[in-house]
């Protein structure tokens, strides 16, 4: 069956705005997709960087905690495992300062802290919140 020639035109119009209008949607869609993945991209870096440092204070701690070990033995293990994660800036702080001196049983402590605008992945802090160091 053939459709008269006004409806056939009427149609192909329809078609042709149908379009337009699909185009103008996945205009304004796909830059918000896109933040949004992004977004889930540099939220899940600041994680795994959190858990790098977090693991390179763990690190500094074992090495501390060793029979005559010194501050600076801890310090330099925080910063090798540091560097094999590729985090940079960062400061530590080991408590007590003479770890050898800390009887068994007792706790030592340290702390590793970076700026994230130093190991950021994709540099997004303008469009979402993200942490000003890495702790």
């Amino acid at each position: 069956m053939k459709l008269p020639r006004q409806a056939s035109l009427r149609f192909e119009r329809s078609s042709i705005r149908r379009r337009g209008v699909e185009t103008i949607e996945v205009a304004i869609a796909l830059p918000l997709l896109l933040i949004v993945i992004f977004a889930g991209f540099e939220y899940g870096w600041a994680v795994l960087r959190s858990i790098q440092a977090d693991h390179a204070a763990r690190e500094g701690a074992r090495v501390a905690a060793l029979h005559g070990a010194t501050a600076g033995d801890g310090e330099a293990r925080v910063f090798q495992t540091l560097g094999d994660a590729g985090i940079v800036d960062a400061t530590v702080a080991i408590d007590p300062l003479d770890p050898g001196l800390v009887p068994p049983g007792l706790p030592i402590t340290v702390r590793v802290e970076a700026p994230y605008q130093s190991n950021r992945l994709l540099g997004l802090s303008g469009l979402m919140p993200l942490p000003e160091a890495l702790v």
